[in-house]
């Protein structure tokens, strides 16, 4: 069957690179504008006008317009399955879904309307995508008087695997066969995010706003339950909260079956993603949310990510204008291994298992008889309130509490948990930079919001409005490290710093031809969220997620010549998820991305009194997720040198 094409901007038959000139590496790699959309029709769709100017290192220089095209649609049958299709542990198609404990109940089938992460991978002579689902938006009520059902975090959750057929003549690829990734080893999945391609050739990624295990000591975890047929049960029949909010990596076969594993040895988190450093050590998590932690992971074996030790950041600030200007250390959480935690999660542990509480009021009430209890105040995850609690961790449950409690148990530590909304994570690897996105700088991490949190680690002074636009921060990688205890940290690419790279700023008063809707700057990055860098591009690759934009952009942004350039726009309301730039796969290039929640009905509430006719407005929107890609590139090849080197898997990265 025909893919639909969003929209082509390309010319195929330009693809190929100058005769001669294939396998000449290249210099530099740089983008036209794409410019902002103005019409109705252009605010309703997804589309690239750029091209890439090619430099070769004899010289000469080529040009390649951009197209974006969809491989598969949310709901769209792709060989015997349909994309996105929510299932229980035994691949039943689930026909209705009771969300609450009122009672509101849903009508499906359900079709995942937020892909998420990409893998594009070869195995063998064969193609496969692997992609994350993150949520449904809406579905219709069971009764049909009642309006629609907000679905976000809701359902069980899913990944679907995609073989890929690819054009040798243009590049464009097909999507010829499609199937769920079987989650029933691993009690299904939970809100994944962001992910990547591993160093060897795996797809790993984040479960995200992990359920909080002390509210949901109490009451079902209903999406779950869905997913394993328990009805409304609490453990150990229904689902156990800290079976979610892990890492969970895929491998593929060459014929296209698929293994699972959930890796409780990297901590339990808001999982935006684990970007793993090219040691096939080193991972570094975003942790969504607001009161967050940064944390970085070192296997004890490359291409081995069930047993290491987990760190976690604490940040000096050294400046706080333009972003600020931090130092990091690293406190040593817990070392461990899958098989380790999964055994203590098998054994029915509670949060009150591991730790003794109190409230805020309780401990001002009588401070004596919390002396030996610590104050935190960190995100507790889905389903909790974040608020100062003061913690005492049990007798013999400290590893429980760093892999299974790590944020708490990380500010407990006196790590820094003042982040808001920490999203994606890439590196450089060649200048070893670590790039980190901070969606939204609010709250917490502004100069006197504080509030209850016991350190104030950062206090940014820049504009709040300015702020709220969000930052991308870069860090230098380096080794010989030693972490809070004066232990050395057995990895060479440990982030020793972190410092603003690009900040997006409020709407200038001036900017009136376009972005009519906008809060944030149109012409510059706002809430950065995906981010995936190309080292044969030199370039970051950035998607938004913005409540600031009415369209989201993707962004590229050259390490060298410090211009960041928008190279496309998406539909209203939706996000660019599921960034990978893939440099040369058979000759071609490609910067996957994704159509995520487009015109979904939380994320342009706010539009509904500013957009003349708003809802025939929405109702012009596509609504379906969209998997799919840019392409238009001919394959791009690294010149090496001195300066920009590639560094490799090494097994025995020993300091």
């Amino acid at each position: 069957m025909m893919k639909r094409k969003l929209l082509v901007s390309a010319v195929l038959s330009t693809l190929y690179a100058p005769f001669g000139m294939a396998d000449m590496p290249v210099v530099s790699v740089e983008f036209t504008e794409t410019k902002a959309p103005i019409t109705t029709e252009q605010l309703q769709k997804a589309y690239t006008e750029s091209s890439a100017i090619v430099t070769y290192a004899n010289g000469k220089k080529s040009i390649f317009p951009l197209s974006y095209n969809a491989l598969y649609s949310s709901g769209e049958q792709i060989g015997n399955w349909k994309a996105g299709t929510i299932v229980d542990k035994n691949g039943n198609i689930l026909q209705t879904a009771q969300i609450d404990e009122a009672g509101t109940t849903a009508q499906g089938p359900f079709y995942a309307h937020s892909p998420d992460a990409n893998s594009l991978m070869k195995q063998g002579d064969n193609i496969f995508l692997v992609t994350h689902l993150e949520y449904d938006t809406e579905a219709p009520n069971v009764n049909p008087s009642k309006p629609m059902v907000s679905m976000y975090g809701a359902l069980p959750m899913v990944m679907n695997l995609a073989s890929i057929k690819q054009n040798h003549r243009n590049g464009m690829l097909n999507a010829f066969d499609l199937k769920n990734v079987d989650m029933s080893g691993v009690d299904g999945l939970w809100i994944p995010c962001a992910g990547e391609l591993t160093p060897w050739n795996t797809h790993i990624g984040g479960e995200e706003y992990e359920p909080d295990a002390r509210a949901f000591q109490s009451k079902p975890l209903t999406a779950m339950n869905l997913f394993l047929d328990a009805s409304a049960q609490l453990p150990p029949n229904g689902a156990n909260p800290y079976k979610y909010g892990m890492i969970t990596e895929v491998t593929v076969s060459k014929k296209g079956n698929s293994e699972v594993v959930k890796h409780y040895a990297m901590g339990r988190l808001a999982n935006e993603l684990a970007h793993v450093m090219p040691d096939g050590r080193t991972a570094y998590k975003g942790d969504d949310g607001r009161d967050v932690v940064l944390t970085m992971f070192v296997a004890d074996k490359a291409k081995d990510l069930s047993k290491g030790t987990i760190y976690a950041a604490k940040l000096q600030q050294n400046d706080g204008s333009n972003g600020g200007q931090f130092g990091i250390q690293w406190i040593k959480l817990g070392h461990a291994s899958d098989s380790e935690i999964n055994a203590i999660v098998a054994s029915g542990i509670q949060f009150s298992d591991i730790f003794d509480i109190a409230s805020k009021t309780e401990y001002q009430a009588n401070p004596a008889a919390y002396a030996d209890y610590k104050a935190v105040y960190a995100y507790t995850g889905t389903g909790g309130k974040t608020a100062l609690e003061y913690l005492k961790v049990k007798a013999g449950m400290d590893k429980a509490a760093a892999f299974l409690e790590t944020r708490r148990y990380a500010a407990y530590m006196g790590a820094t948990t003042e982040f808001t909304k920490m999203e994606g994570e890439t590196s450089n690897n060649a200048d070893k930079k670590l790039y980190v996105a901070m969606s939204y700088v609010q709250n917490s991490m502004l100069a006197g919001q504080n509030a209850d949190h016991p350190a104030d680690d950062i206090h940014l002074d820049s504009d709040p409005k300015d702020l709220a636009c969000g930052i991308v921060y870069e860090s230098n990688l380096k080794g010989g490290q030693q972490d809070t205890s004066g232990n050395p940290i057995n990895s060479q690419w440990v982030a020793t710093d972190m410092n603003a790279l690009l900040m997006g700023a409020q709407k200038p008063a001036t900017q009136t031809a376009y972005g009519t809707y906008d809060k944030c700057d149109t012409d510059k990055m706002a809430n950065p969220d995906n981010l995936k860098y190309s080292e044969a591009m030199r370039t970051l690759f950035i998607g938004e997620d913005s409540g600031n934009h009415l369209n989201n952009f993707l962004w590229a942004y050259n390490v060298d010549t410090k211009k960041s350039t928008r190279i496309a726009t998406n539909r209203a309301g939706a996000e660019w998820t599921g960034l990978q730039a893939v440099d040369d796969m058979n000759g071609f290039a490609y910067i996957m991305s994704n159509i995520q929640h487009p015109g979904a009905a939380d994320d342009l509430s706010g539009y509904k009194s500013k957009i003349p006719e708003f809802d025939a407005f929405r109702a012009g929107i596509d609504q379906r997720g969209v998997v799919g890609y840019i392409g238009g590139l001919p394959a791009i090849k690294v010149k090496k040198t001195e300066e920009h080197h590639e560094h490799e898997i090494d097994g025995n990265d020993d300091d």
